[in-house]
């Protein structure tokens, strides 16, 4: 297990490495001149040059690339044009409503995509499976604009079950004492359930926008990997053994479907962490998604650059997790890495 974790380490730390010179490459190629966006069209080309200079944009870009793995080294991702705070800070201190959002949108995914997966694969052809396949189909070719327009309007304009898209709170609503970062966590720790339930109405209608278009793919995937178990080996022994028909779906079935679900899952918080840019302009959520999309408008080049860089490694990291997830599920994956 040891010589499989380190070989999964050193596999993400080079993904690491290549991400990173993949977005500096990209964002170098971009069309446009942060120099020049940072000083606004009324700028002369003087000091657009002069600015080149000082931020290092007229060397060659192997100087550059050695000048930005020397800034992230020390924790100096740049400084957003935009804010003209530091990329980092800027960031991370839009992470916690990032991942609440996200976690938000995996709960009503995996609450609806698991069971109705699970109810399509035990019961193949029926009128249930045909409507779980449907509900799949639709969720998976909706827009997420489109369908958080539609939860706009139907459960806020008309019903008024929810506030509007406002942010993480309704207006006046103060934010609870700062403690995660998370306004649903925080609440609960600081025992101010006003703030819990106000924020958990806020997140509701994001949450559904992002939710239910990834719980297809995970309603898709369960299906998939519990009818592949149908009529295998181990299946067919459990039930001439007379092992109860629930019995062989939830303890043997889905025991040996859960590596493909697992892969699912963390697709789906991946797009979950970096697919949310539109439902959090849509939305007003303070998240890193809206402030990425503010950057393009901007041309802000060093905040797009930071972005790109958080969420791939969040991505990575993650499925370094769901690897490691996979050698203690199946004890064949690191075996066979190990021979291999």
């Amino acid at each position: 297990m040891v010589r499989y974790l380190l070989r999964r380490l050193a596999i993400s730390a080079i993904t690491v490495v290549g991400l990173v010179l993949v977005v500096f490459l990209v964002v170098r190629i971009l069309p446009g001149d942060a120099a020049a966006a940072r000083l606004g069209p009324e700028a002369t080309q003087d000091d657009i040059d002069a600015l080149r200079t000082r931020m290092g944009l007229d060397q060659p870009i192997w100087v550059q690339l050695g000048d930005y793995l020397a800034g992230l080294v020390r924790g100096d991702m740049g400084t957003a044009i935009s804010t003209g705070r530091p990329v980092a800070d800027e960031l991370l201190s839009r992470l916690p409503a990032t991942i609440e959002l996200a976690a938000g949108g995996l709960l009503i995914a995996l609450l609806l995509g698991f069971p109705l997966g699970m109810l399509a694969a035990s019961r193949r052809g029926r009128t249930s499976d045909a409507a779980a396949r449907l509900f799949a189909v639709l969720g998976s070719s909706m827009a997420p604009l489109w369908l958080g327009l539609l939860l706009i309007y139907g459960l806020y304009s008309l019903a008024g079950l929810f506030p509007g898209p406002v942010g993480r709170l309704p207006i006046g609503t103060p934010p609870p004492t700062s403690i995660t970062g998370l306004f649903v966590l925080d609440g609960l720790l600081t025992g101010n359930l006003d703030v819990v339930w106000q924020s958990m109405r806020a997140l509701a209608l994001p949450a559904l926008t992002l939710g239910l278009g990834a719980s297809a793919a995970v309603l898709k995937m369960v299906r998939s990997a519990m009818i592949a178990t149908e009529d295998a080996g181990f299946t067919r022994t459990a039930r001439a053994y007379g092992v109860p028909a629930s019995q062989v779906l939830w303890r043997d079935r889905l025991r040996n479907a859960m590596l493909q679900v697992l892969t699912a899952i963390g697709l789906v918080i991946g797009f979950l962490l970096g697919g949310n840019v539109i439902v959090e302009r849509l939305f007003s959520w303070p998240g890193m998604g809206r402030i990425a999309y503010d950057a393009l408008g901007s041309n802000d080049l060093e905040l797009l650059q930071g972005y790109a860089l958080i969420v791939g490694v969040i991505y990575i990291a993650l499925n370094f997790v769901v690897d490691l997830v996979y050698g203690v599920i199946d004890p064949r994956i690191r075996l066979g890495g190990r021979a291999a």
